[in-house]
């Protein structure tokens, strides 16, 4: 019943942050889905630095599906926090690549398409980036507070059940000797009922041998 009380609680005291880590993840899930458009368009074979692209936003979909997997199984993933800060890691030196090295950035990736193009296209790329950027800050602190509130409200659970467990073995060792105590005084009463009965009978059989001597 306590665990069963402690789970509800923890459920309704953390649907506001659930709710809030679901949609940033799911955010980040369709960021960085969208951030491998400009990459491909630019170049459909990307280069080196292309593939460094690539890769961070590879980073930041596993990270999103690690953190939706822990959000489902209540379960604090090491692999989450260390994807996640590796994503963020990607996500700002590529925005510094094309926010200071444009010009540089554009050429490294090595697009065949007209200027306005490559720069309408670095443009969203740096805009998707700094957008992931700041959801995958906010959602790794909000999992992190989810996480310290699932652990603080668990715990707090677990005491409780101790508790009980504990007031329950108090109740049943004070019956269990208020039950051996009767069970001693009836044995008690029984004993003595048979000790004044047989004292009774020797009594009456001395009586009858000394009326048969005279």
């Amino acid at each position: 019943m306590a665990s069963a009380t402690g789970s509800s609680s923890l459920r309704s005291s953390c649907s506001l942050p659930n709710l809030l880590v679901w949609l940033l993840n799911l955010s980040l899930l369709a960021l960085a889905t969208a951030a491998l458009g400009p990459v491909f368009l630019l170049r459909p074979r990307p280069t080196p630095f292309g593939w460094a692209l690539v890769s961070v936003h590879a980073a930041t979909l596993l990270s999103a599906l690690a953190a939706l997997c822990a959000q489902l199984t209540h379960l604090c993933l090491a692999g989450h926090a260390a994807l996640a800060l590796a994503a963020m890691s990607g996500h700002a030196l590529a925005s510094a690549a094309f926010f200071l090295r444009r010009d540089r950035s554009l050429a490294l990736l090595g697009s065949a398409r007209d200027r306005r193009e490559q720069l309408v296209l670095a443009f969203l790329e740096e805009v998707l980036l700094l957008g992931m950027f700041l959801a995958q800050a906010v959602a790794l602190a909000a999992a992190c507070v989810v996480r310290r509130r699932w652990a603080r409200e668990y715990q707090a659970a677990e005491t409780e059940k101790a508790a009980v467990a504990r007031k329950r073995g108090r109740k049943m060792a004070r019956v269990q000797a208020e039950s051996a105590a009767a069970a001693e005084a009836g044995v008690k009463a029984v004993d003595e009922k048979v000790m004044r009965s047989s004292s009774g009978k020797k009594v009456h059989w001395a009586n009858n041998d000394g009326f048969e001597e005279c």
